[in-house]
């Protein structure tokens, strides 16, 4: 949108706000034009408001929190997050919430709140946000479990095919026959993409899978699959 509408839009929002001061609908709406102005200051000041003319609405808590999270100002969108979770406890609210713990180093309660999540929306999306997590820990087992029922839930998404085996991989040592999971997947991901859109990642696998031959469990394998996936992907 031109800067000239953006203004001319802000005007008569504002102008709205002038008519009719207690209404929350018209500090909501001001507000999201400021904050598309770049203008957070203001932006918060008007959902500040809209909370203080409803405050049992949680989308104001929720829509303030997620500036104040851009801003870095994690307590007070923490605080905010969890007020709109008192009033309308959503999986898209624990999943948000969860981000602004991990952001305060809150590894516990983030993992409480992907578990509300995926409670209240057992989706793929919240199910690949507890693998994110499980992954980034290191607790590569766990998010190979989330990943497997990703996979049942999106059959088709060959992403989804790579990350399992990636993870499948990086356990092998410990659990063998993971790795034939890995190859399989490799595969599978291989055939969906149809598109070649994972075309870079799988050549940095196969780079990786070179670098590593001589310590491979399984040298021939490893080698079919670099083949494979460079006859596939090249570029």
């Amino acid at each position: 949108m031109p800067d000239n509408q953006k203004e001319a839009g802000l005007a008569e929002a504002e102008a709205e706000i002038a008519k009719d001061p207690q209404s929350p609908h018209n500090w909501n709406q001001a507000a999201i034009l400021r904050l598309q102005a770049g203008d957070y200051t203001r932006a918060i000041e008007y959902i500040s408001q809209a909370i203080r003319l409803a405050p049992e609405e949680a989308v104001n808590y929720w829509n303030r929190g997620r500036i104040l999270f851009e801003l870095e100002r994690y307590e007070e969108a923490l605080a905010d997050y969890s007020a709109a979770i008192q009033i309308e406890p959503t999986a898209a609210l624990y999943a948000g919430r969860s981000v602004i713990h991990l952001a305060l180093g809150k590894d516990a309660a983030a993992l409480g709140d992907l578990n509300d999540a995926l409670d209240l929306g057992p989706t793929a999306e919240n199910l690949l946000s507890r693998a994110s997590f499980f992954s980034n820990k290191g607790i590569a087992e766990d998010a190979l479990r989330d990943m497997t029922s990703v996979i049942k839930l999106e059959p088709d998404r060959p992403g989804h095919y790579l990350t399992r085996a990636n993870l499948a991989f990086a356990l092998a040592r410990h659990y063998p026959e993971l790795y034939d999971m890995g190859v399989q997947d490799i595969e599978t991901a291989l055939e969906l993409d149809k598109e070649g859109l994972l075309g870079p990642s799988m050549r940095q696998l196969a780079d990786q899978f070179e670098a590593y031959l001589p310590a491979s469990p399984n040298p021939v394998v490893s080698r079919r699959l670099i083949e494979l996936i460079r006859s596939k992907t090249s570029a």
